[in-house]
């Protein structure tokens, strides 16, 4: 598996915030798409027994990380109470120092400008009346992301080459720039462009820590439980492309960890990425489409750690 970093330059708000697993589902249409049910079918064999061909994380601001969910303390760092408010607002890590201790890393947190949430309202015209009205004609309000004039962001993915080529990523990364992510992008919302696309190693040398970069379903075997810290995710999960029109849009929810968990192997060293391939045939999440998948795996970070016992 080779970890590659992805950046993309948005071409316009967003209604659904870049996560990495709803990313997944959305390649998944895309490779689809562009190569056919039987190639989509091939990557996805093996998926739900450990054998992922791709793990996508959350989009970052180019250049940052996300903050690990881990107690100051267990660093020994005694923040003063009057400014923990302020510390809890630095939540952003300069990618580029990723391999500095831990403690020395979170030193130089930063609170980068959010992404700016905007409301509008939309209408929906009853053609027998020529107006609005009640019910699905009621005018409604939604949500918008939106990025800065100029923003970059980064997706880092974890891939099989043997099975995925990078010029095939980046190419079904594009058909998602050009048709939008997520939430109403028939009506110009998550588009997006790809800009550089490039192998990705980090600094941190042989560790037992890391952070996720997207939500994970974990494998406790491989973890030391008491050494883990993290923020429950349960997502609600629904069907895109055609498989929308189905009827039956919903799947089960699933339980996960939230992006930028600390977690602690028990020996090994910190692998590529973490998790376990959810639903599939024995476990469905779908009733629509049975097969459907819900990735459970995390890129991963590597973290030079050593915690207060």
């Amino acid at each position: 598996m080779e970890t590659y970093l992805l950046t993309i330059q948005p071409h316009s708000a967003f209604g659904t915030p870049l996560a990495g697993d709803t990313l997944f589902g959305q390649l998944c249409w895309a490779v689809r798409e562009r190569f056919g049910q039987a190639r989509l079918t091939s990557l996805l064999e093996g998926y739900t027994e450990g054998r992922p061909f791709l793990a996508v994380s959350d989009a970052f601001p180019a250049g940052w990380l996300p903050r690990p969910q881990l107690p100051s303390f267990l660093l020994g760092r005694d923040i003063d109470p009057a400014q923990r408010k302020m510390e809890k607002q630095k939540v952003w890590l300069p990618a580029r120092d990723a391999g500095l201790p831990l403690r020395d890393w979170l030193a130089r947190a930063e609170s980068l400008p959010a992404v700016r949430h905007s409301v509008v309202t939309q209408n929906m015209i009853n053609r027998f009346t020529g107006t609005t009205g009640t019910g699905p004609f009621a005018p409604r309000q939604v949500s918008r992301l939106n990025h800065g004039c100029g923003a970059a962001l980064d997706i880092y993915c974890v891939v099989d080459t043997s099975r995925l080529a990078l010029p095939e990523l980046a190419q079904v990364v594009t058909d998602i720039g050009h048709t939008g992510y997520g939430r109403d992008a028939s009506t110009g919302l998550g588009k997006f462009a790809l800009g550089a696309a490039r192998a990705h190693h980090w600094p941190a040398g042989e560790s037992t820590h890391a952070l996720t970069l997207a939500p994970c379903a974990p494998e406790p075997a491989a973890l030391a439980p008491l050494l883990c810290f993290y923020q429950p995710l349960t997502r609600f999960g629904r069907h895109g492309n055609v498989a929308a029109l189905t009827g039956q849009p919903f799947k089960r929810p699933v339980l996960t960890l939230r992006t930028s968990a600390f977690l602690t192997f028990r020996d090994d060293r910190v692998p590529a990425l973490h998790g376990t391939g959810l639903g599939g045939t024995r476990q469905p999440l779908s009733a629509a489409i049975p097969a459907t998948v819900h990735q459970g795996y995390a890129p991963l970070v590597p973290l030079n750690a050593e915690l207060r016992q």
